[in-house]
């Protein structure tokens, strides 16, 4: 006969939890602030006043539609020579961020979308849930949570902080950014 998890059962796996819900936060936290910076991106490439252009950044209900209305602006402005010879390397910079912006959106969607839990193994160990076949739960099967999430998290910081200095040099205010150097799975922060 089935059993239902004790009161201490229970508490027991949330407190195993909370690394994950931490580590799961902050990837939730570093996403939001780089979608953020990436709209005044968008502003720059257009030259709106961030007031108005961050009303049309958000207007769209989509990250992904986000990603195509600054991925659109850079490409239509790039076909004005003067905000070329304005901007160097800013068309293909602002492409590579919304490339690499986009191939970390489908890793934040797995961290966001799957389903996890503990499992009883010694210690409790954190484990997407895949027997239901969830697509983003089977992307993070055989994989330290912990440590893809804090991957994913640093990438997102790092992707910021380029399109900080990509807005600062479509403003005038700093030569065009190398593209950075993106953290690797497992890396020390201090290696960054």
């Amino acid at each position: 006969m089935a059993r239902l998890p004790s009161a201490e059962e229970i508490k027991a796996a949330n407190e195993a939890l909370q690394p994950y819900f931490l580590a799961l936060g902050k990837v939730a936290h570093s996403w939001n602030h780089l979608h953020e910076e990436l709209g005044k991106v968008f502003c720059a490439v257009t030259q709106l006043e961030l007031t108005i252009g961050m009303a049309i950044w958000h207007g769209l209900r989509s990250d992904a539609g986000q990603r195509d209305i600054l991925k659109g602006a850079v490409e239509a402005a790039a076909r004005d020579p003067e905000w070329v010879d304005l901007h160097p390397g800013a068309e293909d910079g602002v492409l590579y961020l919304t490339s690499k912006t986009q191939g970390l959106a489908n890793k934040r969607n797995d961290a966001i979308h799957a389903p996890c839990d503990v499992i009883p193994a010694g210690d409790f160990e954190i484990r997407p849930i895949t027997f239901f076949q969830n697509q983003r739960a089977q992307s993070l099967r055989g994989k330290d949570i912990l440590k893809e999430f804090e991957w994913y998290e640093r990438t997102a910081d790092a992707l910021r902080r380029h399109a900080t200095e990509c807005r600062f040099a479509l403003d005038g205010q700093l030569p065009w950014p190398d593209e950075p150097q993106l953290p690797t799975l497992g890396q020390e922060y201090s290696e960054c």
